[in-house]
């Protein structure tokens, strides 16, 4: 989506225009191979392969014109400049890992998502699906896709909605597992934050807050925990979270909601619930405190260890 394209004299000024659309629209870049379809992002470019490029449901052809080898502590891969064949447009360079992402930058990036600590280093093997009595074939079967497939969920712009009404089911950790698991394969800006803290930071005026929201607006792939938990339900509150998920849909940026109701039982405005439903996988969650799970597993090992062990000294002992 553009947004706040710069005006001069009532005029557009092509070149800003130009470069205020491609630094703010999000692209889907996938590379063509005739008869082959689409290969993986990460494989070499050369200059002259041909590309489509969608933004907002539209698409185009592009052609890479440079390409330059780019190694650096953060990243290893090619910058690549592309330019449009029906409009001629040439676009800014875009970075293409060739090797996965380096280990500092997705620990850049946790660094500034916002992610709960708990959850920064939780991979796809730190979740114990087995703690839920029921099957969870399906549920894992959506993340999986959702984590490996990335791509078509960045061109339709599609996220995850996952739900339980009980607290502590692991929602909040699956997401933030989807997260790492995709920035080990994608160097992408992504940010976690609840309602109630957005809602919050709205309310502040200073730079760093409308930096953060930008951030949050424009991130590649957002968290958004506890959607429908908000108390409040002010006409303002309405419109802040309307204007970042029409945002967000607008420009085909997935989010990952995290809720204890269903889609149709939000208590929001109409608008943004529709949106939220229209572009999200609903992911219900199996009725299981799994986290109250864990902390009685956790304290019976150290009961266990407590009781079997023997204490250097004994209180009761002593004069």
């Amino acid at each position: 989506m553009l947004r706040n394209a710069k005006m001069k004299n009532g005029k557009k000024n092509t070149s800003n225009f130009v470069r205020h659309f491609f630094r703010r629209v999000r692209l889907l870049l996938t590379i063509w191979t005739m008869g082959r379809g689409s290969v993986l992002l990460n494989q070499k470019i050369k200059v002259g392969d041909k590309l489509q490029i969608t933004s907002d449901g539209s698409f185009g052809i592009a052609t890479a014109i440079k390409v330059e080898r780019i190694c650096t502590d953060n990243q290893k891969g090619f910058l690549v400049t592309f330019k449009l064949d029906d409009l001629g447009y040439v676009t800014n360079p875009y970075f293409f890992s060739d090797d996965g992402v380096l280990n500092s930058r997705i620990t850049e990036r946790k660094g500034r998502s916002g992610m709960p600590a708990e959850y920064s280093n939780c991979t796809a093997r730190d979740f114990d699906w087995g703690f839920y009595a029921e099957n969870v074939a399906p549920q894992k079967k959506i993340v999986n896709d959702f984590v490996v497939n990335f791509d078509r969920y960045l061109m339709s712009g599609r996220g995850l909605y996952i739900h339980s009404a009980v607290t502590g089911s692991g929602k909040t950790k699956l997401a933030c597992i989807v997260v790492n698991e995709i920035l080990k394969r994608r160097d992408i800006s992504v940010r976690f934050i609840s309602v109630a803290e957005y809602i919050e930071l709205v309310k502040q005026k200073d730079e760093g807050s409308k930096g953060e929201i930008e951030a949050i607006f424009n991130a590649g792939l957002l968290v958004l925990d506890d959607i429908g938990a908000q108390v409040e339900t002010k006409d303002w509150i309405s419109a802040a979270l309307f204007r970042l998920i029409y945002s967000r849909w607008t420009g085909h940026l997935p989010t990952i909601y995290t809720s204890n109701v269903e889609t149709t039982n939000l208590k929001i405005d109409p608008r943004v619930s529709e949106r939220i439903y229209e572009l999200s996988t609903p992911l219900p969650m199996p009725e299981t405190n799994v986290r109250r799970k864990i902390a009685d597993k956790h304290t019976e090992q150290f009961l266990s260890g407590l009781l079997n062990g023997n204490a250097n000294e004994n209180v009761w002992d002593t004069p």
